[in-house]
């Protein structure tokens, strides 16, 4: 998640000036694309299996390739526990008890309520799953 911060160079009456984006703003960034990310997931999947429940078709043959490569694309952009936690999320958002639906700190053991997006980014933040 730490990125390099890109630095602008920018001349003005003159004067030449460095633009840095400031961490923080880096970071709304992020959280802003991931959650966003998560959602259209989401849809993409409900669409599919509102199409099979209300249509018949079954899709996931052809579908299949693009999820893979979606897959594969969450997995190198985030790693290997976030891109984990992101499909579990995805494919068990029907869950209604609140019991159910929690990670759990391989380390510790705790167990962290992870009902929405938001939840789940600041759970992934809080146990540093996000790759450096």
């Amino acid at each position: 998640m730490k990125d390099k911060k890109p630095k602008k160079s920018i001349t003005i009456g003159g004067l030449k000036l460095q633009m840095e984006e400031s961490s923080k703003k880096n970071e709304n960034k992020h959280k802003a694309f991931f959650i966003a990310m998560l959602n259209r997931l989401i849809s993409m999947q409900e669409r599919t299996d509102k199409v099979y429940s209300e249509f018949g078709l079954n899709l996931i043959m052809y579908e299949d390739l693009y999820f893979q490569t979606i897959e594969d694309l969450v997995y190198e952009h985030y790693g290997l526990e976030v891109g984990e936690v992101m499909f579990w999320y995805v494919n068990g958002v029907k869950v209604e008890n609140d019991e159910e639906q929690f990670i759990e700190d391989k380390k510790t053991g705790k167990r962290h309520k992870a009902k929405t997006p938001l939840q789940v980014y600041n759970v992934c933040k809080k146990l540093k799953l996000f790759k450096d």
